[in-house]
């Protein structure tokens, strides 16, 4: 009696949360399709109107998508996904609600939705160099830092010696802002271009060499002891065995790597480029074009997001054997 009663509040549990999540998902795609319907059949004010809403009509077709489409293929986390995709819907219905149709804020400042999309209609080649010439720069500066923060980090953390002069160098260095070295970069590089992979490179050296000296450290020391005894030359000890037990610690540090090349990048094109995503929101904030301001951040945002998205399954690819990142560890509830 008391185990059917247990099956039965187990089942009853089990119904209320899909219940509840079927509820959430819902309310997601109503509060989408209520801000495509307000933006279609609703004028905008006269201060936020503008000639052409289809823009932003398709970018809320395509967020309505990708949310179908991430509770297709991964309705494991379809709590987390709801999480976000219901914050951003909201903020798009208020931003239209608010801005667009109500014009409650200062319209120069303040531009509504259709104002903003449009700029990706009229403005789609100087966007699309800027994306270009920004990743070009993003890349090459910081794959030569993985190049060869990796290798030294590790050999640094296998070798004594080298880790007592490594090690102190890079934590008093790594605090410093890569952006500190600007001014010379710019004067002694013969290039905006290469003076600004110098700065990528310095800001992500620093914390992926750290990571792998610490991924070095986090190492079972008895690992470490059997692969000794199998005599093997340092550069097989650093490829099969410290490389691939140090990989969660050396992709935390690439995160952050990662994460300070996009600032630093940003800070160098506002500050002297003549192309880039940082370059374009710059040149028409000293315009007082907010429209195209705006647009530059929402595609700088997307582009961060691609990237950091593709670094996560790749991170995950790698890191599959741990635990933390094998798959089924992230359950809906």
């Amino acid at each position: 009696m008391s185990e059917n009663s247990f099956s039965l509040g187990t089942i009853i549990g089990r119904s209320n949360i899909v219940s509840n999540n079927v509820l959430r998902s819902l309310t997601v795609f109503i509060i989408l399709f209520a801000t495509i319907i307000m933006t279609v059949g609703f004028p905008d004010s006269p201060q936020q109107a503008v000639s052409d809403n289809r823009a932003f009509v398709v970018f809320l077709l395509l967020i309505t998508v990708i949310y179908g489409a991430k509770l297709y293929f991964n309705y494991e986390k379809i709590v987390s996904t709801t999480d976000i995709f219901l914050i951003i819907s909201l903020g798009l219905f208020l931003w239209e609600l608010l801005l667009g149709k109500l014009a409650l804020l200062d319209s120069f400042i303040f531009p509504g939705p259709a104002k903003v999309f449009i700029v990706f209609q009229t403005d789609t080649q100087r966007m699309t160099e800027g994306v270009v010439n920004s990743l070009s720069i993003l890349f090459s500066g910081y794959f030569l830092a993985l190049a060869l923060a990796i290798p030294i980090g590790l050999y640094a953390g296998w070798k004594k010696r080298l880790f007592d002069v490594v090690y102190p160098i890079s934590k008093t260095v790594s605090p410093i802002p890569a952006t500190v070295y600007l001014p010379y970069s710019i004067v002694l590089l013969p290039t905006f271009r290469a003076s600004s992979i110098f700065l990528i490179f310095i800001g992500a050296f620093w914390p992926i060499l750290v990571g792998s000296i610490n991924g070095v450290f986090s190492i079972d020391p008895r690992l470490i002891n059997s692969a000794r005894s199998l005599d093997l030359s340092d550069y097989q000890m650093i490829r099969k065995i410290l490389l691939p037990a140090a990989l969660p610690s050396i992709f935390s540090g690439a995160m952050i790597g990662l994460i300070l090349s996009f600032i630093t990048l940003t800070v160098a094109e506002m500050i002297a480029a003549t192309s880039g995503l940082g370059w374009y929101i710059e040149y028409y904030h000293q315009f007082a074009n907010y429209d195209k301001v705006i647009a530059g951040m929402i595609l700088m945002i997307a582009v961060v997001i691609v990237i950091m998205n593709i670094f996560d399954r790749i991170q995950k690819h790698f890191l599959r054997w741990h635990p933390a990142y094998g798959e089924g560890e992230n359950s809906a509830s």
